[in-house]
């Protein structure tokens, strides 16, 4: 069975990639530091490779740039589809 894309952990690892920082993540998403950590490190584990590098300034692994660019489309794709049924009411 294919790991599950979480929802929450996806959120987390979007907030730490844009802010380069799991604090500052974890303040834009009003959870604490270890809740951010935990997100992302549930799902590094159920695919089973590191998606960011941590260090002062945290980055993505070629992993996580592949992933996060594929949230970033669906996000997209979402917004899109809001906005089209949002405009039919």
């Amino acid at each position: 069975m294919s790991p599950h894309l979480d929802p929450k952990q996806l959120d987390a690892l979007l907030a730490v990639a844009e802010h380069a920082s799991f604090s500052k993540a974890a303040v834009a998403l009003r959870l604490t530091l270890a809740a951010v950590s935990l997100r992302v490190s549930a799902l590094e584990e159920s695919l089973g490779q590191r998606l960011l590098v941590r260090g002062k300034r945290v980055t993505a692994t070629p992993s996580g740039a592949k992933l996060l660019a594929h949230v970033r489309q669906v996000r997209l794709m979402e917004a899109d589809v809001v906005g089209e049924l949002q405009g039919h009411n």
